[in-house]
């Protein structure tokens, strides 16, 4: 075994004593060489390695700790012995705790006592060196990892906190370590939450892994969804010595299951509406073609037969049929285009009083007058830009509807209110009226009040009404009481630009 030793000594004999007690040491061979002064030890140490240094710390270039404090500020991984004075030996034991690997009493030092220190302090030296690369490695490790993740006594205070943990909560490790986790601020602002982490440090003190999701606030104000975790570490015994407390960021997984669950429900809805459109069109549909079927054969075998008005009669019924399945797939279009978000929105110059008179005109002359309806005027000027074909669908949907859902006879009123840069249409009725239940969904494409029984429709026209409001940037107010009759309130501004 080859042992190369710095030996810093200023005291000749003494220097001379510990050459000789290495010369007469068998099994070893030395490789000795002698500073008088520190400046010379840092030269030497600076030029070459060392297994090991003998140190007196009284030199004449420098005295006490300090000495030592030098040299291992240019050597740190090399052991170092301290030679003191018999009355020495609370420095002794000082530079021990700054440090060196052991240290020797002058005047009892022989040739084993020697050996042995210096076989011993190299051990030390190099079991040290390894016990700091490993700390390194776990460090690097650890900081570098991209979890917030800590060490915990297992009554839950901080021992270790990572760089990522850290930065996470725009914290130093200081303000952490020593703490109880739970005074942390990045943790949810309750007392429940506080007694539920408490439990979950409890738990894990007893052995337990213990994981949940839960949302944490970090620097910026920013909350975070995390996958939170308390595991123990046990030693051979099962004793749990500490916890490792971990939080892995999974906001984007959350957002990614929000949005496949959201793709889910859409598709599921799609695929509902579908199956509303075909149970709508096949029923709405029969209806109008058994009509026109109908009368049509009948026109084919009887027509030589019948008087001229019997043959209008049905010749009139196949019309009206038509016009509802017009009707029909007119709605399905503009309900198309508005699932596709295509619907055109085109205003126009018009003035709505004259409008809603041609409109209340038109849906007398279909329902053959059964249900008288008012039309009021009130405010001033009624010219607008909006768009005809919307305005139309618009208000035609819903005096139809107050005509289909009211008794015969009973009264429709249309007001028509033109002032401060808005025009708001009322249309009400004394009709069946809509439960407060369903007024929340009416809206919607494909539904129908609960209370319509036999009564056909197909659940297109109001979800028509609701767009083309949007599409004018207006409002949509319903005011409705079962078995007394409902108001729908529209108000647009009188001007529309094109979107």
């Amino acid at each position: 075994m080859w042992i190369k030793i710095l030996l810093v000594e200023d005291n000749p004999a003494d220097a001379d004593l510990l050459a000789e007690l290495l010369e007469v040491s068998g099994g070893v061979q030395w490789e000795l060489v002698s500073v008088e002064f520190l400046h010379e030890a840092i030269a030497q140490l600076c030029k070459q390695n060392f297994d090991i240094v003998l140190l007196d710390l009284s030199l004449p270039d420098s005295r006490g700790l300090e000495t030592l404090t030098r040299l291992r500020e240019v050597a740190p991984d090399t052991a170092m012995v301290v030679m003191t004075g018999l009355d020495d030996e609370a420095i002794a034991l000082e530079s021990v705790r700054l440090g060196a690997q052991d240290y020797i009493v002058k005047g009892q030092i022989t040739t084993p006592l020697l050996v042995r220190t210096i076989r011993y302090a190299i051990e030390r030296s190099q079991t040290f060196q390894m016990l700091r690369e490993s700390e390194r490695r776990f460090r690097a490790i650890f900081d570098s990892s991209f979890q917030l993740t800590k060490l915990l006594t297992p009554e839950g205070v901080v021992l270790e906190v990572n760089e990522t943990a850290l930065d996470f909560a725009g914290v130093r490790s200081q303000d952490i370590v020593g703490r109880p986790i739970w005074q942390m601020a990045i943790w949810p602002q309750t007392r429940n939450f506080y007694e539920q982490l408490q439990f979950a440090i409890a738990k894990a003190s007893r052995g337990e892994f213990f994981r949940s999701e839960i949302d944490l606030l970090g620097k910026n104000g920013q909350i975070v969804t995390v996958d939170f975790s308390l595991k123990p570490v046990k030693n051979e015994t099962g004793q749990v010595l500490l916890l490792i407390a971990e939080a892995r960021d999974i906001s984007d997984r959350k957002r990614a299951e929000a949005e496949i669950l959201k793709a889910l429900a859409r598709e599921k809805e799609l695929s509902e509406l579908r199956a509303k459109f075909v149970t709508m069109v096949s029923h709405e549909f029969r209806t109008p073609l058994t009509t026109i079927q109908f009368s049509a054969g009948l026109l084919q075998d009887y027509s030589a037969k019948w008087s001229e008005e019997k043959k209008s009669t049905h010749f009139v019924r196949i019309q009206l049929a038509i016009k509802r399945m017009t009707e029909l797939l007119e709605d399905i279009l503009v309900i198309g285009k508005i699932e596709a978000n295509t619907l055109p929105f085109q205003p126009t110059s018009l003035n709505l009083e004259k409008f809603c008179r041609h409109l209340v005109e038109e849906q007398q002359l279909n329902d053959s007058n059964q249900h008288p309806i008012a039309f009021i005027h009130e405010g001033g000027n009624s010219d607008a830009q909006m768009d005809e074909k919307l305005l139309r669908q618009m208000l035609g949907n819903i005096l139809s509807n107050a005509i289909k859902y009211s008794p015969a006879g009973s009264s429709v009123s249309l007001r028509l209110n033109c002032q401060n840069g808005k025009a708001v249409f009322q249309v009400q009725d004394q009709g069946i009226g809509i439960p407060q239940a369903d007024i929340e969904r009416i809206l919607e494409t494909f539904y129908r009040a609960t209370n319509v029984g036999t009564i056909s429709g197909t659940g297109l026209g109001l979800a028509i009404v609701k767009r083309a409001v949007e599409l004018h940037d207006g409002k949509l107010a319903i005011e409705s009481q079962e078995g007394k009759g409902t108001t729908f309130t529209i108000t647009l501004p009188l001007i529309c630009a094109s979107q």
